[in-house]
């Protein structure tokens, strides 16, 4: 992160700002269609009372309209993670909860409705991830979890428990159904093949010295895959040589997010928690500083693209971002020329 820092924080602008009624941790923009002005804010919050207890919401957001006020809201148990499915005509998110439930909801009009739901563990389920009408949900106590999501009856297909502690996050592989992969704060950084025994599944290079925290396939190029970690780096892999990263740069903070910018796969987002929003530039399998969003006051947590590519027709990316203790939800602009 050498680059000038006054041009990296010039390439990115504010654009509208909300104060969130609970602490905020994670944003996904709706993939489908006419809605993909719509994203969606979930909420994690522990209430220090005579029990403590932790609850949630999600919020309907729209970044057309002239202020980021909700659309409207559903109350929830706390929620760790948020994710669209993108194989349907029609906008349908999954929730995953400290209670141990994965819920399914409809985006429909300007309501978040209830569809079903599924309580898979008493443990915390911390990340969810679709490819098609399945599921992988991963979990505090370190299991993986696979479910048919094509019914209400959220059939469980598989369970394991590959990892020794928290499995922070578990993500599909974008081009192959049957390949799935797992970090967690055992250091670990696993990939499977659903189609076999899964048990520890293949370790991805060395085991680290802190939790992986977040990994996402490139929407594109096939074998190329993003990881994050508690030690501050970004690390691209070639899943086809498992033995080490093909590319690593630090993040200035535990890189809690990634996200590949859906409709070109040139840039890669991180949320790097005490030290803002990154994006880099991807270039030959090699990541370079593109621009800095510094205007978070606490941990950077949750974030997204706008998926229809340039917004509005300008030469310009619109992300959205959350940040925890300061209850912030942004939006904000990226241009690699210089505002």
């Amino acid at each position: 992160m050498s680059q000038n820092t006054d041009e990296m924080l010039n390439r990115c602008e504010t654009l509208k700002t909300y104060q969130t009624p609970l602490t905020a941790d994670c944003v996904e923009f709706c993939p489908i269609g006419e809605y993909t002005d719509f994203f969606v804010c979930g909420n994690y919050q522990l209430e220090n009372g005579e029990k403590s207890e932790r609850i949630g919401k999600l919020s309907l957001h729209n970044v057309s309209m002239a202020s980021l006020d909700p659309i409207c809201s559903v109350d929830s148990d706390a929620i760790l993670d948020i994710k669209f499915m993108k194989s349907l005509e029609k906008p349908i998110l999954a929730s995953v909860e400290s209670s141990g439930y994965f819920r399914l909801w409809a985006v429909s009009g300007l309501e978040i409705k209830y569809i079903a739901s599924k309580q898979l563990c008493y443990d915390i389920l911390l990340s969810c991830d679709f490819y098609d009408l399945q599921s992988a949900v991963s979990t505090s106590s370190g299991a993986l979890v696979l479910l048919d999501v094509s019914t209400e009856s959220l059939a469980v297909k598989s369970s394991w428990t590959p990892h020794d502690h928290e499995a922070w996050i578990v993500a599909f592989d974008r081009k192959d159904r049957n390949i799935l992969y797992s970090g967690s704060d055992d250091c670990c950084l696993r990939m499977y093949d659903t189609r076999l025994s899964l048990g520890k599944g293949t370790l991805l290079g060395k085991k680290g010295d802190m939790g992986i925290t977040s990994i996402q396939s490139h929407p594109f190029e096939d074998y190329l895959l993003a990881s994050g970690s508690y030690d501050e780096t970004v690390k691209l892999w070639d899943t086809r040589s498992t033995r080490s990263p093909i590319e690593e740069v630090c993040a200035g903070g535990g890189a809690w997010r990634l996200k590949w910018e859906p409709k070109y796969g040139k840039h890669l987002l991180a949320a790097a928690m005490h030290n803002g929003f990154h994006i880099f530039s991807s270039q030959l399998k090699k990541l370079n500083l593109a621009g800095s969003y510094m205007k978070h006051s606490s941990l950077a947590y949750g974030c997204d693209w706008f998926r229809g590519g340039f917004f509005r027709g300008e030469n310009k990316f619109l992300v959205a971002s959350c940040s925890m203790y300061d209850k912030a939800l942004h939006t904000w602009s990226f241009s690699e020329s210089v505002c």
